[in-house]
């Protein structure tokens, strides 16, 4: 879902701070983000046969609740997933159970590797940002680059950052299951060019029988410039052989470009 620029206000005047993180709640997670995955995973599917090898091992860093993974298990992928949140990995190690080809593991996405293992690997809703800093950010690249086969590709969704645009984001989801009801509503503060720091607000709202729960949380995403992304990538193993918005249309990079999913391979020599 693309941003949108401007204004942003509180969704519910009686949110409140809470000690919890939105990824402590991963049932909520799922609810909020699960709508569309099935084909999303039709897409990936495509991509990996028009750019890699169509092949049946895939590798999801920062798998949270295990989502796509699901899917892909239900459809005969051999899918390993990773995650540093002991709530999300608890939730998609749950719903995984039953999946006889399935690997949920802890790990970080600054380490994980695992040599020439994985056909497609895939990374969509900037989680890639969560990495600390450009060290970290190329060690996962690269990391990636030895996981895949050859022919392998990476394919990373990313928000780049004109740091002379002041204005605030927003993006809401609502989404139910059952009698649950899930109202998420993102904020993001624009970040400064030099700490290079995005605050991201989360109002989350759940409406359930037993009642109403809002709350509020933050942390912090790495930013990237076009240039600043560019300039890592051209460090790593990887290259880039095709680029896509998050609506799936083909686009060029240039200076107005901010949402970004990018087909990644491995460099050749």
């Amino acid at each position: 879902m693309a941003r949108k620029r401007g204004r942003v206000r509180s969704p519910d005047p009686h949110a409140r701070s809470s000690p919890r993180s939105f990824y402590d709640c991963p049932q909520w997670y799922d609810i909020v983000h699960e709508k569309g995955t099935a084909a999303e995973v039709t897409r990936l599917e495509r991509l990996s046969r028009e750019f890699g090898t169509g092949g049946r091992d895939w590798l999801e860093p920062a798998c949270g609740t295990g989502r796509f993974l699901r899917v892909l298990a239900r459809r005969g992928y051999r899918v390993v997933g990773y995650d540093l949140h002991p709530p999300m990995l608890a939730y998609a190690r749950r719903r995984l159970a039953a999946c006889r080809h399935a690997e949920v593991l802890e790990a970080d996405m600054a380490a994980f590797r695992r040599p020439r293992a994985f056909d497609f690997a895939f990374n969509l809703i900037n989680t890639f940002r969560h990495l600390p800093n450009d060290a970290a950010a190329l060690a996962h690249l690269n990391n990636i680059a030895r996981s895949l086969k050859p022919g392998g590709v990476y394919l990373l969704g990313i928000d780049v950052v004109d740091y002379d645009d002041p204005q605030p984001g927003e993006e809401v989801w609502n989404a139910r299951r059952g009698p649950c009801r899930v109202r998420h509503v993102m904020f993001s503060i624009p970040p400064d060019r030099r700490d290079r720091r995005e605050r991201i607000i989360n109002h989350l709202i759940v409406d359930r029988p037993s009642g109403r729960e809002c709350f509020e949380s933050h942390y912090d995403l790495r930013s990237y410039s076009l240039g600043e992304w560019l300039d890592l990538l051209d460090a790593s193993k990887l290259e880039c052989v095709a680029t896509f918005d998050f609506e799936w249309q083909p686009i060029l990079l240039t200076g107005f470009t901010r949402d970004v999913n990018l087909v990644l391979r491995r460099r050749r020599g």
